[in-house]
């Protein structure tokens, strides 16, 4: 393995978040694209110069230069189909823009501070995330293109025509990691929420959420510690720094690796990522877990298969050799479908954190990128790895497990064999319908008193004139009210005379002097109430 990091200011010093390779070499090179937070993409050629060297020289020659985003380019995806020659590119403003290499027209002119473009790239869709989109991929086919994005949403779009297949909005929090099935019948998505969904690529619909679950007793070499026999969080939480959770099936679409594996165990932290078989997708418990030092946030896939190497380990059971790679803040771990544990590592070649990788068609070279806004390139002595595998992948494909379980519907006989064996069951068991039925209370008939008092009776009371109601009245007039009587009572006459004509200075019976009095006849004043 070589290691080459040139010293070239890829996106003028500025960090870099993604980095892809085309499916296929143009002329004996390698086509990669770069992004930034410069708000452009820049397509690049990569050949090794052909010299008596013991370490080939690496050369990189400036293609093209994108600009179309208002925003950092957070993820850039290649059309696995060759053919085609897309390019997706998603930015934080929510923009995912679909470019196509246009060879029968002229680039367009250069730029001040750029060399000229040599080919000519030309957005033919341009589609919109309600927020910044953090992570895309392509279905198998190149037809179709997923993405996710921080509104927590999956949109799944067709790329020649911008039309919307597929919508999935009723994510918990929002996902930033998707990965299509290579077998085009399920899309993996990760959340910061500590979540991975199980997708249905033809109808949105969610299959299976992998969160949490039980987990035996064993004990783990590195870190030491030992593992109880009770629930557990299978991911890391949102504290994890990262731009991207990126879960990735395999080439053959056997298992999925999903990064961000942790378990807390007392005050051992395990780190790694996760292998979920396909077969065994029904269940919520991962087959295996590959230890890592450090949280892992990255998983890329070798696009080659190889043959199994000479040994009893057979992790995975699978008839051939799967290599993968996963990221950490400053490492890249190698493995295999085979062995539990790394088959290689690289560390520390940049200073700041990794952001993305990318295996090329090939698999002989793998891009990484960073913060810093460098590019690292590894060449891979493939003769060292093992011999390709040339055997059919199709012919050992499990069959999936059969995720949602459908209602049978029944035929005119088994309706029939049904209403029998119930009419059956109700004659035999008589005794039982007749408890049934006298253990049921009477239902309440609805009566109305005879001698109920009419509604208006008991507040006309309260409106009449010089009569104030109390709380304590006579025993009789209650009694007379609660039993329905018709009372009438006669009218109260009430007669005032006033005194005789007294002469003035006149006192009463009292000594009080008496006030003189109108002049006049006698008044008499009546005063009717009514009941």
């Amino acid at each position: 393995m070589d290691h080459y990091m040139p010293e070239i200011f890829w996106h003028d010093r500025q960090a870099l978040l993604s980095v892809d390779v085309f499916p296929r070499l143009v002329n004996d090179k390698y086509r990669i694209a770069t992004s930034s937070v410069q708000k452009e993409i820049r397509l690049w050629y990569l050949h090794f110069e052909q010299v008596s060297m013991p370490v080939l020289p690496l050369a990189v020659d400036f293609v093209a230069n994108l600009a179309f985003h208002n925003s950092a380019v957070n993820q850039i995806k290649f059309s696995p189909t060759s053919d085609a020659a897309l390019l997706a590119s998603a930015d934080c403003d929510g923009r995912v823009v679909i470019w196509q290499l246009n060879s029968d027209s002229a680039p367009p002119p250069a730029t001040e501070d750029l060399p000229p473009n040599k080919e000519n790239w030309v957005r033919i869709k341009v589609l919109n995330h309600d927020s910044d989109v953090s992570s895309i991929c392509w279905s198998p086919d190149g037809k179709y293109f997923a993405s996710v994005s921080n509104d927590d949403c999956l949109l799944v779009h067709e790329a020649l025509t911008g039309k919307r297949s597929v919508s999935v909005r009723n994510f918990r929090h929002f996902p930033n990691g998707v990965s299509w099935d290579p077998l085009s019948k399920y899309l993996v998505t990760m959340s910061a929420d500590r979540k991975m969904d199980l997708i249905d690529a033809a109808k949105g619909t969610k299959l299976r959420c992998f969160g949490h679950t039980t987990l035996p007793s064993v004990r783990v070499i590195q870190p030491e510690a030992q593992l109880e026999e009770k629930q557990y969080r299978l991911f890391h939480d949102d504290q994890l720094f990262s731009f991207q959770r990126g879960v990735s099936f395999s080439p053959c679409g056997q298992f999925i690796a999903a990064p961000c594996a942790h378990i807390e165990s007392g005050p051992a932290d395990i780190y790694g990522t996760f292998i979920f078989k396909r077969e065994h997708l029904d269940k919520e418990t991962p087959f295996a877990l590959l230890p890592s030092p450090k949280p892992t946030f990255l998983v890329r896939f070798c696009p080659l298969v190889m043959e199994l190497l000479d040994g009893d380990t057979n992790l995975l059971g699978l008839p051939y050799r799967v290599l993968f790679l996963a990221l950490t803040k400053d490492s890249i771990l190698f493995y295999d479908s085979q062995h539990a544990h790394p088959i290689g590592s690289v560390e520390n070649i940049h200073y700041n954190a990794l952001t993305d990788a990318a295996w090329s068609t090939d698999g002989r070279i793998v891009v990484v990128s960073s913060l810093e806004g460098y590019c690292s390139f590894l060449r891979l002595n493939l003769d060292k790895w093992g011999q390709q595998y040339t055997g059919s992948l199709e012919a050992v494909a499990p069959l999936s497990p059969q995720l949602i379980q459908t209602k049978k519907k029944k035929t005119k006989k088994e309706k029939a064999v049904t209403d029998e064996n119930a009419l059956v069951a109700s004659d035999q068991s008589p005794q039982v319908t007749a408890s049934k039925s006298q253990s049921k209370p009477n239902a309440l008939q609805p009566s109305t008193p005879k001698n109920k008092p009419s509604a208006s009776a008991s507040i006309e009371k309260f409106f009449k004139r010089g009569h104030t109601p109390k709380e304590n009245r006579s025993d009789s007039s209650d009694k007379k009210e609660e039993d329905g009587e018709n009372v009438r009572s006669e009218p109260k006459r009430i007669q005032l005379e006033p005194a005789k004509d007294q002469k003035p200075g006149q006192n009463d019976t009292t000594g009080q002097q008496q006030q003189q009095p109108q002049t006049g006849a006698k008044r008499r004043i009546q005063i009717v109430t009514l009941t």
